[in-house]
């Protein structure tokens, strides 16, 4: 592992991970591409990180850590900044991890927790001091008898609305008959039991030959996608202001109609299995699903695509195709979308956004795009946390906020620290001069958790036209009572003084 200075470009410090010039290092044997195996006798390097990194503050002491996983199945937590071990770190689980390692506080304690998934179809909680807190084999309990071949990252979201972080990860297998089968998984992210309707089976035959017919390899399926593709979305603002105890949700009346996305509460998942994208409701367990037509290979993402302030699910194929599926229906929210890839926030925030522990969004009388002819523009946002017990830590209660021109920290135009949640304004200037903009709102949490949102505006982009303006109309308003009093009015008897004048020998300089 390396630093490598963003600023200078040069690679700082160094660690080496796995003890990797080990000649007895194990084959591995669940690397996917032409990636070459190490034998006993190759004295290459024999373990590989291919599990993406994860930056956060897991304790909360303002140092930010890294979580990755290797090939040989240990889990390091190693300093940002100097790159050696956390306390209670590295840990070592069965076989090798290659998903994203997730982090979120779930449990109550105000510090993260982590989650980890290995080639195997073991999934891990742990606490900040590498404790293990639960551990779930799914291949005991899910596809018993069956071996699997292709699993996906995890999803964090409270998928049946109770108010507690549930997880989400799909597997597939091969039965021992030959069979082909998808599994939807959703469980407790608190005890890691599994949900009321889950798991769901789909069946899934091998399109082509990507490596899921070796056993030797694991395939990497598309993460699946929470959001909430309910008609009725009025719960929502009593959800985030809970202040991190379980959600009550108010019975209604039965519509006598089913409503668009049904009546549970709770997200949707939204996961490809083939050439097919499947919509299941959290809640009940209904699954709805759609023929693309080609194979679907990436995750679904979500946001209003067509400018209609309504949601869209964006879909690409193998093929290169993109499709949109369009929810009229759907009211677009900013916490509703997802656009970002793996990662809802570019950095680590792994949780759907109405249901993250904490979040930042930017309200509707700011967000709707407009041409603002002044100096300062007023941005108003709500800072919600609905982490449990944080009502008795105000320690922890700190919300630092930044604005920026796009994404880029170098950019900064306002930063700002608060100690409660609300709903804020806040008067920036735009240093950068007229022009459009896509302003980020940023949200960093006391373990470094980072929840953003972007809208756009234009700012003075018709300043000319104001500067004209300043200058033609005073010249036409003084123009206007020259014209009206200087006036003459022609009279019939004008030719007969005038040749009188004449007589009299009188010019138009006077008499000659």
């Amino acid at each position: 592992a390396y630093i490598l200075d963003g600023t200078s470009m040069r690679f700082g410090r160094e660690e080496h991970l796995d003890l990797s010039f080990d000649p007895t290092a194990p084959v591995n044997a669940t690397l996917v591409g032409h990636v070459p195996l190490v034998t006993n006798t190759d004295p290459r390097m024999g373990a590989f990180a291919l599990s993406p990194p994860t930056v956060a503050d897991l304790d909360g002491n303002g140092d930010e850590d890294v979580l990755m996983g290797t090939s040989m199945g240990i889990i390091y937590c190693l300093h940002a900044r100097h790159l050696y071990n956390v306390e209670g770190w590295p840990i070592q689980v069965k076989t090798a991890v290659e998903s994203r390692i997730l982090v979120e506080d779930v449990v109550g304690d105000t510090n993260l927790e982590v989650f980890v998934n290995d080639v195997a179809g073991n999934i891990y909680s742990f606490n900040k001091a590498g404790q293990l807190l639960w551990h779930r084999n799914l291949m005991n309990n899910v596809a018993v008898g069956s071996e699997l071949r292709a699993s996906s990252p995890m999803t964090l979201g409270d998928i049946n609305g109770d108010g507690i972080m549930d997880l989400v990860i799909v597997i597939k297998c091969l039965s021992s008959g030959g069979v082909w089968t998808t599994f939807i998984v959703a469980m407790s992210a608190v005890t890691g039991d599994d949900l009321p309707n889950f798991p769901i089976e789909f069946d899934s035959p091998l399109l082509m030959d990507d490596g899921s017919a070796d056993g030797n390899m694991n395939q990497k399926l598309p993460q699946p996608l929470l959001v909430d593709l309910h008609e009725d979305q009025s719960h929502w603002p009593s959800y985030l202001q809970r202040n991190g105890t379980a959600f009550q949700f108010e019975p209604k009346s039965i519509p006598l109609t089913s409503p668009h996305g049904g009546s549970a509460l709770g997200l949707h998942i939204v996961q490809p299995v083939g050439s097919n994208v499947y919509i299941v409701e959290g809640g009940s367990g209904c699954t709805q699903g759609y023929a693309i037509g080609e194979e679907v290979k990436a995750m679904v993402q979500a946001d209003d695509v067509h400018g209609t302030n309504n949601l869209d699910l964006v879909v690409s194929t193998a093929a290169g195709n993109i499709v949109t599926l369009e929810s009229p229906a759907v009211p677009y929210h900013p916490l509703n979308v997802w656009n970002t890839g793996e990662v809802r926030s570019r950095r680590n925030n792994h949780a759907q956004g109405f249901t993250a522990s904490q979040g930042i969004f930017v309200r509707s009388v700011s967000r709707r795009y407009r041409d603002i002819f002044g100096v300062f523009v007023p941005i108003t946002f709500e800072i919600f946390d609905n982490r449990p017990q944080i009502q008795q830590e105000p320690e922890r209660r700190i919300y630092k906020v930044e604005v920026r021109d796009g994404t880029s920290s170098r950019r900064s135009i306002i930063k700002r620290t608060y100690n409660e949640t609300g709903v804020y304004t806040e008067r920036v200037y735009i240093n950068y001069g007229p022009g459009y903009y896509s302003l980020s709102v940023v949200l960093r949490t006391t373990h470094g958790l980072i929840y953003e949102d972007v809208f756009h505006l234009g700012y003075n982009v018709h300043y000319l036209d104001g500067i004209s303006l300043m200058v033609w109309l005073p010249l036409l308003l003084a123009a206007i009572p020259i014209v009206l009093c200087s006036r003459k009015k022609a009279h019939w008897n004008d030719e007969d003084t005038d040749d009188q004048l004449r007589g009299q020998r009188q010019g138009i300089l006077g008499r000659a």
